[in-house]
């Protein structure tokens, strides 16, 4: 099955690293963008994290995902043109839903308190609850916040209700809509960024659909500790001499040293075949630098069928030569 092949290739390209989920960014149209058979695709800009990617536009944004200072953050567009009834809804939903976990053995209750933060946007709303089971003193905080344009919801957990106030009552605060006037203390989500510079604790996932057959994964987290394991070239030279490849056919298309974001990375182009099925993979892979929100460790990885090579390869190389530092046009 082509599935078996392209988990295969994959596992190969990233070495059995794993991949954390969540929700994507976005905006701005860019110049178009030819194809090896003289069509254009339009271009937006997507922002996530402290960087930024052009795509065509018939890329489709799956799931985006992000967490900064430790906590899960997203922002939102109001469906309802009466927002007070949809915040009054959202809100409604999710203490039902909280009310239904499983509080610790040892707490009587599942939530602690609610509250209104003052200060923040038109209005948020606060939630503390034991959100695990297993952890009797782990507090959970859920918040709720209206700016006006958009919303946000952020979820953070500590064994410190007062380090955990504070923390997520500064990122609240720090909270600006839209993209102009980035600067390099901008961590951005769907709509908007957070104004903090790194501290510790950051990760950006995202995920796309696109034409003819394409899925595109980009993943960003910080690391604490100099990386282990060397890059994506290595490893599939490992993978390939230990056997791990046998029973494939697998082509190198390109297996190259390549910057991106001003950042030096490696990129592999790997096509596959087990006899039946057939697989084309892309991957970017930057290793990161220890404790830096600017240099976290990266990867961009696009997989497809290897039907229409050249176009997708057009199609890669434009998509990572657009990716930068999201304070820079």
């Amino acid at each position: 099955m082509r599935n078996t092949l392209r988990l295969l290739l994959i596992t190969l390209l990233t070495g059995l690293l794993l991949c954390s989920y969540s929700y994507a960014a976005m905006k701005k149209t860019q110049k178009p963008m030819p194809t090896s058979k003289g069509a254009e695709h339009k271009m937006k800009t997507y922002y996530m994290g402290r960087f930024a990617i052009d795509l065509p536009e018939d890329f489709k944004l799956e799931i985006q995902s992000q967490t900064v200072r430790y906590a899960e953050v997203s922002d939102f567009k109001w469906k309802e043109k009466d927002r007070d009834k949809e915040r009054n809804a959202l809100w409604a939903q999710k203490i039902e839903k909280i009310k239904k976990l499983t509080p610790p053995k040892i707490r009587k209750q599942i939530i602690i308190e609610e509250k209104v933060l003052k200060g923040i946007g038109h209005e948020a709303r606060a939630i503390a609850y034991y959100g695990n089971q297993y952890a009797p003193n782990c507090t959970y905080w859920t918040i709720l916040a209206d700016y006006g344009t958009v919303g946000m919801w952020l979820t953070l957990d500590g064994e410190d209700d007062g380090l955990s106030i504070k923390n997520f009552t500064n990122i609240l605060k720090h909270y600006q809509y839209g993209f102009n006037d980035l600067t390099k203390d901008s961590f951005c989500l769907n709509y908007g960024r957070i104004e903090l510079p790194y501290l510790e604790q950051e990760s950006t996932y995202a995920r796309f659909a696109g034409p003819m057959g394409m899925k595109l994964e980009i993943e960003m987290r910080q690391i604490h500790k100099e990386p282990e394991s060397g890059g994506i070239i290595s490893r599939t030279i490992a993978a390939m001499a230990t056997g791990f490849a046998s029973g494939l056919d697998i082509e190198k298309v390109r297996s190259r040293k390549k910057t991106a974001a001003n950042l030096p990375g490696e990129e592999e182009i790997l096509q596959g075949s087990d006899g039946e099925n057939q697989d084309l993979s892309f991957d970017w892979e930057y290793l990161g630098t220890v404790e830096s929100g600017e240099k976290p460790w990266i990867q961009i990885t696009l997989d497809t069928e290897p039907d229409n090579r050249d176009e997708k390869i057009i199609i890669w190389d434009q998509i990572l030569n657009s990716f930068r530092p999201a304070y820079k046009r």
